[in-house]
């Protein structure tokens, strides 16, 4: 039993191991995540154990894999006989090397020769942290600093390359990159300082946030020929436009109906939208504000603040787009996770804060005005992408299949404040 977890959360379960059994473990995936039952989730992994044959603890014993389906209890069953059926994994599918026995051996041989390279020799021990289908991020504790490796999925392979370029470009906006290893999508960073803007309540750290962003945002335009290089993709207001209609007919990704799914009248409203929304995606491309970097998952958690530095962290879903479809999910998580601190006053402090990053590009009119007709088009933004979510992600973490209607819910939360 734990405090609920984001279910890339894994160093909760590796610790309960080693405090129940003493086995050191790591998590390589997950089997099944179910829906809540009352305050219970049960969630099934798959654990690598690691040691030099030390005993079990008393009443503790290894089975054979043969053995397994004599000793399961009944609740067990059918996840075991799921996990025999499936075998060992022949191959790391989408480049996640860390679902495969041996990975975490060769990572922790690579980290402890990179860092003694740079000087850094006493290693004192190396956790996992999350791993999911996208990432598996360790932490390193050394004697006196602290490091991140990160590795990522072929299918984002570019976040390595791109952290690694902004560290270059723009020391102090992300962590400091020690070393990459790009044929394995592997990087190790220097741990940042700082706490989670969300935890922080001063309006002037919220606006300090907001304007490194716009600053690095703005600085990206002349090198957007440099970020198309290392793989980063476009997501164009032509393509996001094309997608509204489908995503507002897509009745199971909506969950219309179900909980916490939209409801019949919510629908009602987007599809009432629609033509709006595409005319924004329009208007906003005709405007002429460059494209450039946008993070794509701009939300407080990922922003951390001390009194002299500001940095980002997580550039998963960064891509090259209209710059202001980035900041809006900041500002709805003010009010989320410091209520107290969220008003209009503060709100107006955060959005000059951002748009006077871009002020020698058009007048203060013209980019409000374009600002606000972004607001909306962020979550739907959101949403288009949690919609291609693959089904066998979503079977795993079940929460994902309410970011849809959780995000456009946002959205239709920002078209109503224009109203009032």
């Amino acid at each position: 039993m734990s405090d609920d977890r984001h279910t890339a959360e894994v160093d909760y379960i590796n610790r309960a191991v080693r405090e129940r059994f003493a086995l050191l473990t790591t998590v390589l995936r997950s089997l099944r995540h179910s829906d809540p039952l009352g305050e219970v989730v049960v969630r099934v992994h798959e654990l690598q154990a690691y040691g030099d044959g030390a005993p079990l603890s008393s009443g503790l014993h290894w089975c054979g894999r043969d053995q397994l389906a004599s000793r399961v209890g009944r609740e067990d069953e059918n996840v075991i006989a799921e996990w025999l059926a499936a075998g060992a994994l022949p191959a790391a599918v989408d480049g996640r090397e860390w679902t495969l026995p041996g990975w975490f051996e060769q990572v922790c041989g690579w980290v402890e020769r990179t860092l003694a390279e740079a000087g850094v020799r006493a290693v004192h021990e190396i956790v996992q942290l999350r791993t999911w289908p996208s990432s598996c991020v360790l932490f390193v504790r050394t004697e006196a600093v602290n490091f991140y490796f990160k590795a990522v999925a072929e299918s984002i392979r570019h976040e390595g390359a791109v952290t690694a370029y902004l560290a270059q470009h723009f020391p102090g906006s992300v962590a400091r990159i020690v070393a990459t290893k790009p044929e394995r999508r592997w990087f190790l960073m220097t741990a940042l300082e700082g706490r989670k803007l969300e935890d922080i309540g001063d309006a002037m750290a919220w606006e300090r946030a907001a304007a490194t962003y716009a600053q690095l945002q703005l600085a990206c335009v002349a090198r957007r020929p440099d970020l198309l290089a290392l793989g980063c993709p476009t997501r164009s207001l032509d393509a996001l436009a094309a997608e509204i209609d489908p995503l507002n007919a897509d009745g199971t990704g909506l969950r219309l109906g179900e909980p916490d799914g939209l409801s019949a009248c919510e629908v009602e409203r987007l599809r009432t939208w629609a033509p709006e929304l595409r005319r924004r995606c329009q208007r906003l491309a005709d405007d002429g504000m460059p494209l450039t970097i946008e993070h794509g998952d701009l939300w407080p958690g990922n922003f951390l603040v001390d009194d002299a530095s500001c940095a980002l962290i997580d550039w998963e879903d960064v891509a090259i787009g209209h710059p202001f479809i980035s900041l809006v999910p900041l500002i709805v998580g003010l009010s989320m996770f410091q209520p107290r601190l969220a008003s209009p006053e503060v709100t107006q402090r955060l959005e000059h804060a951002y748009l006077a990053g871009f002020a020698g590009l058009a007048p203060p009119e013209r980019l409000r005005a374009a600002f606000r007709l972004a607001a909306p088009l962020s979550f739907v933004d959101m949403a288009v992408r949690y919609r291609r979510q693959r089904s066998s992600v979503v079977r795993l973490h079940p929460w994902m299949r309410d970011l849809v209607p959780q995000t456009l819910r946002l959205a239709l939360a920002q078209l109503d404040a224009e109203e009032t």
